[in-house]
Formats: structure tokens, C-alpha cells, sequence
């Protein structure tokens, strides 16, 4: 797999996407990509402009989720590293990025959202066909759905998360399991006691 390929694929993606605030892909060092036994996807960036600090394919050295400074958004990093905390793994040995590189306000307010999706699964297909990492955990419905089609999970069940009606889904990969949550900005289950033994079987060996 060529990185620099990748990576003119996205920008010219994204030139013909009709969306303006820039992208974003890895969270992680591409040198995850040779040697990441967990991967985390999330669905897009969001926020209304670029931080000219952040680099838009990969970190350069270390995890977003661990290093930068989300502000609003901080209560996600905080879940995404206690879930890293719990897989026993360090966030910079772990393949992290988005579905979908294009940044937006909001999912609904991204343009041709139905093409960058393709797009996205495209792009994670040869991503994790590369990496091959053991566990691959996904947020979120869209993205959820999208990694269960890309990896074409096999005896998928879901189970109660311990937060009302909310559902986490388990299933197998050629490579080893596959685990989808509810999107963490919103279901702050990683530290949620009542959460904890639901996450066990989720993540069970």
C-alpha cells in the first residue's frame, strides 16, 4: 500500500466533494499501519475550520485523542482513552482515524454524504486489508454499519450497554473481533458503572 497515493486520493476527493473546511484522516502516526493489533474509527471530523497544528493524514508522532486539545470535544478524548486504557494498549500503537476524512459542523450538513461514504469504506477496505489489526472498534451508527459492511462481520449479536435502550454490537472479522458503540461523545459509557460488565462481554478474548 502507497501512503502518498492515499493520501492524493483524499485530496482530490475532497476537492470534487463540494465541502469547504478542510480534512482530516489518521489520528495516529501511519507507522500504525504496520504494526497496530487495535484500530478505533469514528465517522468525520467535525468543528468549522482547520487548526493549522494538526496535520490532515496522519500525526506526525503520538494520538490526537491523547495529545491535543478538543475543548468542547475533550469529553470524547477522555472516553476514547479509557477504552484504549481498558484494551491494555497505548493510544500511539493504535490505528485511529475517521470513516469519512471530510470535516462537517454536523454529519447532516456534509456534502454528498452518500459518495463520501463510499469514499471512506473504499479507503478503510485497503486501510485494514494493510494493517490487518486483531480488534477494530467503530462509534457511532453510520460508521458502525459502514465497518460491519467493509469487514463483513459474521455472527453479529448486539446486547444493552447499560444506558437505557442504547446497544453495543460484537462480531467476528477474518482477523479476529469487531466491536460497535454508541458514538462517545454523547453515551459516556467507558468510566459508566453500569456499563462495566456489558463492556466485558463486548470486549471478552
Amino acid at each position: 500500500m502507497i501512503v502518498t497515493q492515499i493520501e492524493n486520493n483524499i485530496e482530490q476527493a475532497y476537492r470534487k466533494s463540494g465541502n469547504a473546511l478542510g480534512w482530516r484522516f489518521l489520528y495516529s502516526p501511519r507507522s500504525v499501519l504496520e504494526k497496530a493489533t487495535v484500530a478505533f474509527i469514528g465517522l468525520n471530523p467535525g468543528g468549522s475550520s482547520e487548526n493549522p497544528d494538526h496535520g490532515d493524514f496522519d500525526m506526525i508522532s503520538g494520538s490526537a485523542y491523547a495529545l491535543e486539545d478538543w475543548g468542547k470535544s475533550s469529553k470524547l478524548q477522555v472516553q476514547v482513552l479509557t477504552l484504549f486504557e481498558r484494551l491494555n494498549v497505548s493510544p500511539d500503537e493504535v490505528l485511529a482515524g475517521n470513516l469519512v476524512p471530510f470535516r462537517s459542523k454536523s454529519w447532516d450538513e456534509l456534502e454528498g454524504k452518500a459518495e463520501a461514504l463510499r469514499f471512506g469504506k473504499s479507503l478503510w477496505s485497503q486501510i485494514l486489508d494493510h494493517a490487518r489489526p486483531r480488534i477494530i472498534v467503530s462509534m457511532g451508527q453510520v460508521t458502525n454499519e459502514a465497518v460491519c459492511q467493509i469487514l463483513r462481520v459474521q455472527n453479529s449479536h448486539s446486547m444493552p450497554i447499560g444506558w437505557g435502550h442504547c446497544k453495543g454490537h460484537r462480531g467476528e472479522h477474518g482477523g479476529g473481533i469487531w466491536v460497535g458503540l454508541p458514538h462517545l461523545s454523547r453515551f459516556t459509557i467507558m468510566n459508566r458503572a453500569a456499563s462495566q460488565q456489558p463492556l466485558d462481554e463486548l470486549f471478552r478474548t
